[in-house]
C-alpha cells in the first residue's frame, strides 16, 4: 500500500483538513481529516468515500476515539492507515470492493486544477471552491456544485463578477476548462477592479457598506448632506460615469453646471478619481483627511441612518435646516399630510422641521 498527502486548504487559523489517497492493489481510498486545534477539547473528523465507509465500518467508532487521543498528524495518519491495511486483510484478498469511480473522476479533476486552487471542499464532495489570485493579488471564488450526472451533466456555478458569468459545459468538458476561462474573465475586468479599489481607498463611500466584487456602484461622500452615485461601466471602465448628485438643490446643481462644462476635459488615461475631481475642481474627503461620521447623518423621520439597505437620500433645500430624509421615510409623510398635492409622479408638501417645500417620487 502507498499512501500519498497533499493539503487541500487551510480554514481560518485554527481548522486544517487534509486529503489522503491510499492505493493498494489498484484500489483507491479518499480520506477528509479535519482538525480543530484551537478548541478544547481537540476535535477529529474522520470522512471518506463510500468504499472507504465499507472497509471501515466494523472499527470505525473505535479508530475515532483513537484519533482524538494522538498528538500529532503523523500518528493519526499512521494509525488510519495500520487499521485500513487489517480491514482489507480481514476481508481477504478475493472479496470485492465497489469501485466509485465518480469520486475517483472528481479528484482528477481537482488535481489538474492544482490543489493550491482548492479553496474548499463539502464532506460530500457535491460543493468546491476554486480559487484564483489576480495580477494585483485580489482573490476571486468560483463556487461550484457538482450534480448526480456529473460530468455528463455541466455544474452549476457561481462568482462575484461586474457582469455574469458564463460558461457552456459540453461533452468531455473539464473543471480545468472551466476554471481556466474563468481567470481569463478575471483578467478583462481588472482595470475595472484597480478604479473601485482605487475610489475606496481615497473617499468616503457610503453605499454599498460593504462592496463587492460584482457592485459597479459607489455613493461617494462630496459634503455634509452631499453625495455622488457613480455607476461605473465594466466594459468600458475608464470612460465617463454616470453620476447623480444627492444632496440640496442650490448645492448639486452648480455642481452638475460645472461638470457639464468641463466634460472635454475628461481623459480616459486618466483614473475616474482623478478626473472627477479636475472636472468638479474640488477635492474628496477621504479616510485620510475627515471621518465617516461627518457625513452619515440620521434621517429626520425615522432617526436613523440605514433603512433596511437604503441611506438618506433627500435633503431639505432651506440651508438654515438641510435636514436629510431616507426617500421611503418622506414619501409616507408627505402622502399622510392633509393638504397634500400630487402631480404626474410627484407628490408635493412641506418638510416636518421648517415648512420648506418638499417633493418626492411616488413609489
Amino acid at each position: 500500500m502507498t499512501r500519498r498527502l497533499e493539503n487541500i486548504c487551510l480554514l481560518g487559523i485554527c481548522c486544517r483538513k487534509l486529503r489522503l489517497e491510499y492505493t493498494n492493489r489498484n484500489e483507491e481510498f479518499y480520506i477528509h481529516l479535519t482538525i480543530l486545534e484551537k478548541v478544547y477539547p481537540r476535535k477529529v473528523s474522520l470522512k471518506g468515500c463510500q468504499k472507504l465507509y465499507e472497509v471501515l465500518k466494523p472499527v470505525l467508532d473505535e479508530l475515532k476515539q483513537h484519533l482524538h487521543h494522538m498528538d500529532t498528524i503523523g500518528e493519526m495518519l499512521y494509525e488510519i492507515q495500520n487499521v485500513l491495511e487489517q480491514q482489507i486483510r480481514v476481508r481477504g484478498p478475493n472479496q470485492p470492493i465497489e469501485g466509485h469511480a465518480e469520486y475517483k473522476y472528481f479528484f482528477e479533476q481537482l488535481h489538474e486544477c492544482g490543489w493550491d486552487k482548492v479553496h474548499f471542499i463539502s464532506p460530500n464532495f457535491q460543493e468546491v471552491h476554486l480559487k484564483a489570485v489576480d495580477n494585483s493579488d485580489r482573490e476571486h471564488i468560483l463556487k461550484i456544485w457538482i450534480s448526480d450526472k456529473f460530468p455528463n451533466e455541466g455544474p452549476k456555478y457561481e462568482c462575484e463578477l461586474p457582469q455574469e458569468f458564463h460558461y457552456r459545459w459540453l461533452p468531455g468538458d473539464t473543471l480545468l476548462n472551466m476554471f481556466t476561462v474563468f481567470q481569463e474573465t478575471l483578467t478583462m475586468h481588472a482595470e475595472f477592479w484597480n478604479i473601485m479599489d482605487e475610489l475606496d481607498k481615497n473617499t468616503w463611500i457610503l453605499e454599498p457598506e460593504a462592496p463587492s466584487r460584482k457592485d459597479c456602484k459607489r455613493r461617494i461622500a462630496l459634503a455634509s448632506g452631499v453625495s455622488l452615485l457613480l455607476v461605473i461601466n465594466p466594459l468600458m471602465p475608464t470612460s465617463v460615469p454616470t453620476c447623480h448628485y444627492l444632496g440640496p438643490e442650490r448645492i448639486v446643481e452648480p455642481m452638475r453646471t460645472k461638470f457639464n462644462k468641463n466634460i472635454h476635459m475628461w481623459s480616459e488615461f486618466e483614473s475616474v478619481l482623478t478626473n472627477l475631481q479636475q472636472i468638479l475642481e474640488i477635492e474628496f474627503p477621504s479616510p485620510s483627511t475627515s471621518v465617516k461620521e461627518e457625513f452619515c447623518m440620521e434621517c429626520g423621520i425615522c432617526y436613523s441612518y440605514l433603512l433596511g439597505e437604503a441611506i438618506p437620500e433627500m435633503t431639505c433645500d432651506n440651508p438654515d435646516c438641510n435636514q436629510p430624509f431616507h426617500h421611503a421615510c418622506l414619501y409616507e409623510y408627505i402622502r399622510m399630510l392633509p393638504d397634500v398635492r400630487s402631480s404626474f409622479n410627484k407628490l408635493f408638501g412641506q418638510c416636518p422641521y421648517c415648512s420648506q417645500p418638499l417633493w418626492c417620487t411616488i413609489l
